[in-house]
């Protein structure tokens, strides 16, 4: 009985460690982001060409995916530094479930529409939402967060950092 409640502590107290903070791939190992090209929600046209030169966040998500909703304010702080380029992707085929949920959370980055979810091909392969890609100043995807935690997110600035 108390090895078993020795290991119910234990184990609960591995769970309560907070994860290793999310480490960037050296650029020397780093795939290139692949040409990207969507339409804003407004309509105009997106490319990953718009944000070169600059580290990017690129975070894929749905309307449909709860934590998508918890990954925006994050997202909205890190858009408010002019040399970090956020992108928002969101995989919705429908124009209404992307206007509501913008409508909840409101967006301080441009959202661009994926209705085909091209992303889920190769070379990108995302299948897990939300998904963030952070790209350096060279075009090349640093890190791959999927179904990141709010520790993740919060880790970000440091990230940037690291690459810049």
């Amino acid at each position: 009985m108390r090895a078993a409640v020795l290991a119910t502590i234990v184990a609960a107290g591995a769970c309560a460690r907070p994860a290793p903070a999310p480490t960037p791939v050296p650029a020397s190992a780093a795939a290139l982001l692949p040409a990207l090209s969507y339409p804003l929600v407004d309509g105009t046209p997106w490319t990953s060409a718009d944000v070169a030169g600059r580290v990017a966040v690129i975070d894929v998500w749905a309307s449909y995916c709860k934590p998508c909703k918890k990954s925006f304010p994050y997202l909205n702080q890190l858009a408010a530094d002019p040399t970090v380029a956020v992108v928002g992707v969101s995989v919705d085929e429908d124009d209404a479930a992307v206007a509501a949920f913008l409508a909840e959370i409101p967006a301080r980055f441009p959202i661009a529409r994926d209705r085909t979810q091209s992303v889920e091909a190769a070379p990108l392969a995302i299948t897990k939402l939300p998904t963030v890609l952070v790209v350096d100043a060279a075009g090349r995807v640093r890190l791959r967060l999927e179904e990141p935690r709010a520790d993740d997110y919060a880790s970000l600035p440091g990230v940037i950092a690291a690459i810049r």
